[in-house]
């Protein structure tokens, strides 16, 4: 799925599901541009990823992170991934494998996560909307410095499993680096529908979301009124309708 940020393989009646996401300048040493904990690192660098591959409706079955820093800063990032996947996952220690940088001293950091998911069956989230459905973002886009860890606003991994779990839910999908309006549409083209747009606000739409501080998502119209009571803030994107419609 080249316009969604996960890669999904047929495995006989099962999908493979593979998600990436990668953190650089961000952390604890010295040339770093912004400065966190890197356990907080850690905890950002899964959500990411985790929040990529359960929107898809996979269970997480392994996980690989490529740190391109010492053993010591990897160990306390790992610290954050760990805890973040315990969400998701009862023993993340137990599917992880891990490499770190051991010839040469690092200055900067910078490391990458990759997650393996199954999807049993059919439960694949892909391409369920219909025309429509409306288009719904939950949490708000930040990015740099804007970012904290337990900021309410943001959306992460437990809003994230309510929100699945909620019938009427349609396709979801992280917003990032691209922002709201990308994964928008996105769903909307894997569904072969056209998006229309009614909340025109640029500033909000096109900027970047950062570690996934949003999540887009599909949905029928009556259960917008359900979401609203169990998970803020949500802002209304448009409407998806057939592309005859749109011509």
């Amino acid at each position: 799925m080249s316009n969604r940020d996960f890669l999904s393989l047929p495995l006989g009646t099962d999908t493979l599901v593979i998600t990436c996401d990668s953190i650089g300048a961000i952390g604890s040493k010295e040339l770093d541009v912004i400065s966190a904990e890197p356990a907080v690192v850690g905890r950002f660098l899964a959500r990411v990823a985790l929040m990529e591959l359960i929107s898809t409706g996979a269970a997480l079955i392994a996980l690989s992170c490529t740190f391109c820093v010492d053993s010591v800063t990897s160990e306390h990032i790992l610290e954050g991934v760990y805890a973040e996947a315990q969400s998701v996952c009862p023993d993340p220690q137990g599917i992880t494998v891990v490499t770190t940088e051991k010839n040469v001293p690092t200055r900067q950091t910078g490391v990458g996560i990759t997650c393996v998911g199954l999807a049993r069956g059919n439960s694949l989230r892909v391409g369920l909307s219909r025309a429509g459905d409306i288009v719904v973002a939950m949490g708000r886009p930040k990015v740099g410095i804007e970012v904290s860890l337990d900021d309410p606003e943001n959306a992460d991994l437990l809003k994230l499993m309510e929100l699945l779990k909620i019938q009427g839910v349609k396709d979801i999908t992280p917003a990032g680096s691209r922002g709201i309006l990308y994964e928008a549409e996105a769903i909307a083209v894997s569904s072969n529908l056209k998006l229309s747009l009614e909340n025109t606000c640029e500033s909000f739409l096109n900027k970047s979301a950062g570690p996934a501080t949003a999540v887009v998502f599909a949905c029928t119209p009556e259960t917008y009124g359900v979401v609203e009571e169990r998970l803020q803030p949500l802002i209304f994107i448009g409407t998806l309708k057939s592309k005859e419609k749109m011509k």
